[in-house]
């Protein structure tokens, strides 16, 4: 999501732009909100400093969500820890295939020269690649890692979007994916007659989302032929969560059979 989003919205509503209008013409540059605030009470595990506070974010302005350091949210900050502990992301040779990368994030992994890292985006001038998720340039199993987060409630054919990143994985190879999705909700919804900025915003809770995932979004990948882990936030203490704002959610680990 933008970083200012939240500004635009009024109007992105208005003119019902379309997303390249905006993603197209944002700052890619890391924006913070205030000074940045030293402390001990959080930490970030993504550029690994300690803050008294994060800023807020998100169209709600949600509470020490965004580091002040690196610019990571809650999402980034769980799924880093799980690249980087689980699968050891830091201290392999692989061929990794980052789509959409999160400023964060890709900081860290283009600067390893052990991977090899390639990104992709269709707006971002800093991607190594730009491109559209459900048509990639990219070879059959050309790639033994994919990192995929918020980028497929926003892609109208996710099924064909899901298959191309199935496609250019070896077999054997994972994929580390994420999507805002509410467990509590059993099927997930979408309406391809909500075509404008506001309707999404009113239906899915964002311009630009075209569904609202739910506990069965995961049957989409296993489909596509993924074998699916889902990793929830939840495994981790209370305390852990509060010390690296880590709010609940859950990410997919996929495995190319």
């Amino acid at each position: 999501m933008l970083l200012d989003l939240d500004r635009m919205l009024r109007r992105v509503k208005a003119a019902n732009l379309a997303a390249g209008a905006v993603y197209g013409g944002r700052q890619f540059t890391q924006k913070t909100a205030g000074p940045v605030i030293s402390g001990t009470a959080f930490a970030c595990p993504v550029c690994g400093r300690r803050f008294r506070r994060f800023f807020p974010f998100g169209l709600n302005g949600r509470r020490n969500a965004c580091c002040p350091g690196c610019g990571s949210l809650e999402r980034h900050r769980f799924m880093w820890m799980h690249l980087r502990d689980r699968h050891k992301l830091m201290q392999r040779r692989l061929r990794l295939l980052h789509i959409a990368p999160e400023k964060c994030i890709h900081e860290v992994l283009s600067a390893n020269q052990a991977l090899r890292y390639v990104s992709v985006d269709m707006f971002d001038p800093a991607a190594d690649r730009a491109a559209d998720l459900t048509a990639l340039p990219f070879a059959d199993a050309s790639f033994d890692f994919a990192i995929c987060s918020h980028v497929l409630e926003h892609i109208e054919d996710d099924r064909a979007a899901i298959a191309e990143l199935f496609r250019v994985q070896r077999p054997g190879s994972r994929s580390v994916i994420m999507v805002p999705i509410d467990m509590g909700r059993r099927e997930t919804y979408e309406d391809p007659s909500i075509d404008t900025a506001d309707g999404r915003a009113k239906s899915f809770g964002h311009p630009y989302h075209v569904r609202i995932c739910g506990a069965d979004y995961p049957d989409r990948l296993r489909r596509a032929g993924f074998e699916v882990d889902l990793i929830f936030s939840r495994s981790m203490t209370p305390h852990m969560r509060r010390f690296w704002r880590i709010n609940k959610t859950v990410l997919f680990d996929c495995r190319k059979p």
